[in-house]
């Protein structure tokens, strides 16, 4: 998989970062001048503008080979929007997208930590260890944070899967923000999100959040798309830099995203 680098803080970007998406507009005018007019979804466009600034030899030479490799704006790569949630349906355990193992019970309309019923109960009636989990396509080598709302009246601890790893968080009755974070050695192009419940435990759980980055931002919800985009581009063909002395580089990209469904 080619995919945009992550610099050596283990973020993608730096700020300031400007995202911008617009869409299509399909407008269909009548003899008698009436007009209907459907926004077209499987015509959008993302653009983000990134500047990056005290870069290393390393973060530099690593934006080069990605930029030799796709050949300018010619060839597609992967890139993780670095403001965004990677996951679709943070709030609707419920879609297609998020794998529950069999016999996990799962029950929406859950007062949530904003005030909200958008958090989800799930519950483990059996004797082994049950997951649910989403997998997105990303290398499973960078570095990802998940985090989440979790609480519980019963269960003392919830188990966080980011990737091949799994770590306990303690909970309590109080709705807690959880995060796991770090890097594995996994080579593979997915790499999968979630949480794995003890035997008889039951949880309410709200806000599922992966970012590739090594701490968790502000809570990002999202709907059928998350922040994965497999068909980006660089806008320009040539990659210019400065240099402000021995390893301190700075540049500005333009990177865009085009959608057709």
């Amino acid at each position: 998989m080619i995919y945009f680098p992550q610099l050596a803080s283990g973020a993608t970007g730096q700020f300031p970062i400007t995202r911008q998406r617009s869409a299509r507009t399909v407008v269909n005018q009548s003899c008698d001048g009436y007009q209907v007019k459907l926004a077209d979804a499987g015509a959008a466009v993302t653009e983000w503008h990134l500047s990056f600034d005290e870069l290393s030899d390393q973060e530099l030479a690593a934006l080069e080979v990605l930029f030799q490799t796709v050949e300018g704006s010619l060839t597609p790569f992967t890139f993780l929007d670095p403001i965004d949630n990677l996951l679709a349906w943070s709030e609707q355990q419920n879609q297609p997208v998020w794998q529950a193992d069999p016999l996990l019970t799962l029950t929406g309309g859950i007062s949530d930590p904003f005030g909200g019923t958008e958090a989800y109960q799930v519950s483990n009636p059996t004797g082994a260890t049950l997951m649910l989990q989403q997998s997105i396509n990303a290398p499973a080598s960078l570095a990802y944070c998940l985090s989440l709302y979790a609480r519980s009246d019963q269960s003392p601890r919830l188990w966080l899967l980011r990737g091949c790893t799994t770590e306990a968080a303690a909970i309590g009755p109080q709705w807690m923000r959880l995060s796991t974070t770090g890097q594995s050695q996994d080579t593979s192009d997915t790499v999968s999100f979630g949480i794995a419940l003890d035997p008889g435990s039951t949880v309410s759980v709200f806000g599922f959040q992966a970012e590739a980055q090594p701490t968790a931002s502000a809570y990002k919800q999202t709907a059928e798309t998350g922040g994965v985009y497999p068909n980006a581009r660089f806008q320009d063909d040539v990659l210019t830099f400065t240099a402000a002395g021995p390893g301190r580089y700075s540049c500005e990209l333009d990177i865009v995203n085009v959608e057709y469904l």
